[in-house]
């Protein structure tokens, strides 16, 4: 069975040797460190020797150190025989598929695929944004924040509402004073108020000291409210108050106090629809919507989600290019949120600082078809489904399989699979099975 799949694998290899050359449909750009090469269908050279189309002046990159070229539509990247070795995505390779994304680097050289360079969005603080989709909403920010007026803040739970608040702040001449947030879905209503407006010592039962509140907290800054539309009717009277006179009285207080805050809100929540059922103060609605932004969900601007991941992971982790491909996959109902608790949980499972697809985790359920448990039930059943794998995972599964027989004894297992030792041990490297 391994030498059968063994021998599909290298065939399906020949015949995407055998495959015409074409442009892919997306065309894609080589970019590093003070240069960028777009990629139109020749063969680019990397290395050392000022012949290649990519030179780096590098003691640890051979003259003529590795080569991306077209082959069937897909490009490819093949080590030159070069004496320190060609990495893709933290993986050794001699040869591998490359896609959008796909990290190489060659002695102290990272070079990145992306697609076609576009006009780069504009940025915000604190705010990972590739997609264009983001654009209008970046802008719009960038507007409000000098100004004056309250901001609202619309979009699915977990796309990014507080970083997004935070960049207002950081834009606007509040910089230098506090931001404070509050979720008004997460307080209780009996100590709500206090909450938000604080209360003087003694005057309820566990009142035992004074507290500013959430409006004294922001003064002279910014004071975000999540989730506004859960705030009780009973408090969206005393907020209305609040903004219109620009002064708070804390619970017990004898008379309110003067305070200088900008708010900022946010909700999930069609506060329309919660207006027109009453949940809602219409006059507080239209206080609170000075400008209004519209996040839109991670699943909408899916040129975010790499570079989202990218940034959760710790230092010196990495991402497989079948790990890459599920997560752009996954239709992340939880948003940004949801990506950042998978990446960080892949990265604390994973026993390797190359993450693959099988370290990852969506709903509680793994990501990958493929688990190192496939070639023990292979083994028993005496079949593997082959449809719907690619070669590389028809490769890891008689890999294992063969080790799986042989009980670990990697001398048996190459001859089973009619390969050197050295090659399997290679490819155990790669596949970051070798211990």
């Amino acid at each position: 069975m391994a030498e059968a799949i063994l021998e599909l694998v290298e065939e399906g290899r020949a015949t995407a040797h055998a495959q015409r050359e074409r442009p892919p449909e997306k065309p894609l750009t080589l970019v590093w460190s003070g240069g960028a090469l777009p990629l139109h269908g020749e063969a680019v050279g990397i290395g050392a020797h000022p012949a290649n189309q990519v030179s780096f002046d590098d003691r640890f990159v051979s003259g003529f150190h590795c080569r991306i070229h077209l082959n069937g539509g897909h490009w490819r990247l093949k080590d030159l025989g070069s004496t320190n070795g060609t990495f893709v995505d933290g993986m050794r390779v001699h040869e591998a598929e490359l896609a959008a994304g796909a990290r190489v680097k060659v002695g102290a050289q990272e070079l990145r695929l992306e697609h076609e360079a576009q006009k780069p969005l504009p940025s915000l603080p604190g705010l990972v944004a590739r997609d264009p989709a983001l654009r209008p909403v970046i802008e719009l920010l960038r507007r409000a924040a000098p100004s004056q007026l309250p901001v609202m803040i619309l979009g699915e739970s977990g796309s990014g509402k507080e970083v997004a608040a935070r960049a207002v702040h950081d834009l606007s001449g509040r910089a230098a004073g506090p931001f404070v947030p509050i979720n008004c879905g997460a307080i209780s209503r009996e100590l709500a108020e206090s909450e938000l407006f604080g209360h003087e010592k003694g005057s309820f039962t566990g009142a035992i000291t004074s507290a500013p509140g959430a409006f004294c907290a922001a003064d002279g800054g910014t004071l975000f409210l999540d989730e506004i539309g859960d705030l009780p009717l009973a408090l969206q009277v005393k907020l209305l108050r609040a903004l219109e006179a620009g002064e708070v009285k804390p619970v017990g207080a004898p008379r309110p106090r003067r305070i200088d805050v900008r708010v900022v809100c946010a909700t999930h929540q069609d506060l329309r629809a919660r207006v027109k059922d009453g949940a809602f103060r219409e006059d507080l609605f239209y206080r609170l919507r000075g400008v209004t932004v519209e996040l839109p969900p991670l699943r909408a601007r899916p040129q975010d989600i790499l570079p989202l991941a990218e940034h959760f992971l710790p230092a010196r982790s990495s991402l497989a290019a079948d790990a890459r491909a599920a997560l752009l996959a996954h239709s992340w109902p939880g948003n940004v949120r949801e990506l950042r608790h998978v990446v960080q949980l892949a990265a604390l499972l994973s026993e390797s600082p190359i993450i693959r697809e099988r370290a990852l985790c969506f709903d509680g359920q793994p990501a990958a078809s493929f688990s190192p448990l496939v070639a023990e039930r292979a083994e028993l059943t005496g079949s593997i489904e082959l449809r719907g794998r690619t070669l590389d995972e028809l490769e890891e599964l008689a890999i294992r399989a063969a080790l799986s027989r042989n009980r670990g004894n990697r001398h048996a297992a190459a001859e089973e699979l009619g390969i050197a030792r050295s090659t399997l041990l290679r490819k155990l490297d790669l596949l970051g099975l070798r211990e």
